[in-house]
């Protein structure tokens, strides 16, 4: 079973990754979806360029699967885009652990 992304959910994925909230909900989706949709795309190619659907598997658990996310289609060749759907009513962002100068 599958669930629309809310936008409270893509407010919770840009705080994860400290970038600033548009003002449009249009806005905020795309903002979201283009940071994780860069990420899996530049994590695919890290990993294994010449592997892919071992890279694809690795890449979504850590992006995705960590986050009670998941992906359908993506392309990362021109335009890099995903759709993106929860597995769960409720999205797991976990904290960032900042690191305390001693």
């Amino acid at each position: 079973m599958s669930f629309k992304l809310t936008k409270s959910d893509y407010i919770k994925i840009l705080k994860y990754y400290n970038l600033n909230i548009p003002k449009t909900n249009a806005e905020i989706k795309n903002a979201a979806e283009n940071i994780l949709s860069d990420k899996l795309c530049s994590c695919i190619k890290k990993v294994s360029p010449t592997n892919e659907p071992k890279a694809i598997g690795i890449c979504s658990k850590t992006i995705f699967n960590r986050k009670n996310l998941s992906h359908g289609k993506f392309n990362c060749k021109k335009s890099r885009n995903i759709v993106l759907t929860k597995k769960s009513k409720n999205i797991h962002i976990p904290h960032r652990q900042t690191r305390k100068n001693k």
